[in-house]
């Protein structure tokens, strides 16, 4: 896989999680913007960063971990 490709994989992905973490109300625009901005900041990933703001505690954030699994094996071919 060439390293455009990643990228816009990665990219992908992480729009499906910021659409799921805003549809299934885990947390709120204005919370997604802020972890947002550190992320640009800190090059984490995106819930690591709304773990350490604590937006989202260990118990989401281990369902969402299994939801980015399920996802990401949904997507393969």
């Amino acid at each position: 896989m060439s390293y455009q490709s990643q990228t816009y994989a990665i990219a992908s992905r992480q729009e499906d999680l910021e659409r799921h973490l805003l549809e299934a109300s885990v947390v709120d625009r204005e919370q997604l913007a802020v972890a947002k901005r550190w992320q640009e900041r800190q090059e984490g990933p995106l819930l690591m960063i709304l773990l350490q703001l604590s937006f989202i505690d260990l118990h989401q954030f281990s369902g969402l971990l299994d939801w980015s699994g399920h996802a990401r094996m949904d997507t393969s071919y």
